[in-house]
């Protein structure tokens, strides 16, 4: 008899949980008046669907840059499927976006080791979250500086960016000072853990040289990477833009970077959520509103954004079972 784990059982909870918030705030706004935005969209759906292939596309060449100065060069297509498969499973796993990253380098071991493949993840996605930050950051700053946003909105979106700018940088202080050391220390902390440790000490010690090899001889060349990560929330916004004008609620780019920073700043708070559902939806509402647009045109907003999502993760999916089958014919012969 199969018992699922208390995880799994608070994971079905909150993706209910969400789900019932996402209908309600569809019965509160009006389902009709949803359609007729949907609608009034149409078949301008396929360029946002263009851009955020284009912005997919920055960051797998950003990992591509990274892979081809530190190790040996990957097909840039290759890296890109992956990219979209691990997008794919951040959608569906509830893990701050890091469960599919963490699938990335397990998709590359046939060509890059592990002992490669992982630092060259984790690198690349320090890179992200420092070029997140940068931009949100400046997205917060422009936001105070040309909109009239009250506190009730600012202070939250504030605090969760100084969450996310703690946690990299301790990302990034682990990195420099060695993941064996902090796993050491970890085990002091929880006896339990020590056996593991020690029993993989001298692969975490091959990973820390490749770390050493990051920070200290070559970072120059991580400044590409970072630009094509900025570039890539940056056209994020210009989605944004696209969205809200056909919806005839047209905004400048500072008030669309605001609008993202707050969405991506409710999201990273609500990482347990699965998908986001209803979180998603409420945070678009409300920076709408603050804008002076009705709840209806964030609903809209977040919905038109969510089934655009959702055609990637079916397309990450379709990619992840192709790839599968790939790797079970090639054992089979």
């Amino acid at each position: 008899m199969n018992v699922r784990s208390p995880w799994s059982w608070v994971k079905a909870v909150l993706t209910a949980v969400g789900i019932l918030l996402f209908a309600y705030l569809i019965r509160r706004i009006g389902l009709k008046t949803l359609e007729a935005n949907l609608v009034r969209f149409g078949p301008w759906f396929f360029l946002t669907v263009a851009i955020a292939a284009s912005w997919l596309m920055c960051q797998a060449e950003a990992w591509w840059l990274i892979q081809k100065a530190f190790f040996q060069r990957m097909p840039f297509g290759v890296l890109y499927r992956i990219k979209i498969i691990s997008d794919a499973f951040n959608l569906i796993l509830p893990s701050a976006s890091l469960g599919g990253d963490a699938m990335r380098a397990f998709m590359i071991k046939d060509d890059v080791p592990l002992r490669d493949g992982i630092p060259s993840v984790l690198f690349d996605k320090t890179i992200e979250f420092v070029a997140s930050l940068i931009v949100l950051v400046s997205g917060l700053f422009l936001g105070l500086v040309s909109l009239r946003l009250p506190k009730t909105l600012t202070i939250p979106v504030a605090i969760s960016l100084g969450v996310t700018a703690a946690g990299t940088a301790l990302l990034v202080i682990t990195q420099k000072k060695g993941i064996s050391l902090t796993l050491r220390n970890l085990g002091r902390l929880i006896p339990r853990a020590r056996g593991w440790v020690q029993r993989h000490e001298s692969q975490f010690l091959a990973l820390d040289e490749t770390f050493r090899l990051f920070y200290t001889r070559s970072n120059t060349k991580a400044i590409p990477p970072l630009v094509l990560h900025i570039v890539a929330r940056l056209i994020g916004t210009v989605e944004a833009m696209v969205i809200m004008a056909v919806l005839r609620a047209p905004v400048n780019f500072i008030q669309a970077l605001f609008i993202c920073t707050v969405a991506t700043a409710g999201n990273s708070a609500f990482f347990l959520l699965p998908g986001q559902w209803g979180v998603m939806e409420g945070v678009h509402m409300f920076v709408v509103q603050s804008l002076g647009y009705p709840a209806a045109i964030g609903l809209s907003l977040s919905v038109i954004r969510r089934i655009r999502k959702l055609l990637f993760t079916g397309l990450g999916l379709l990619l992840f079972a192709s790839l599968k089958k790939k790797s079970v014919r090639g054992g089979e012969s």
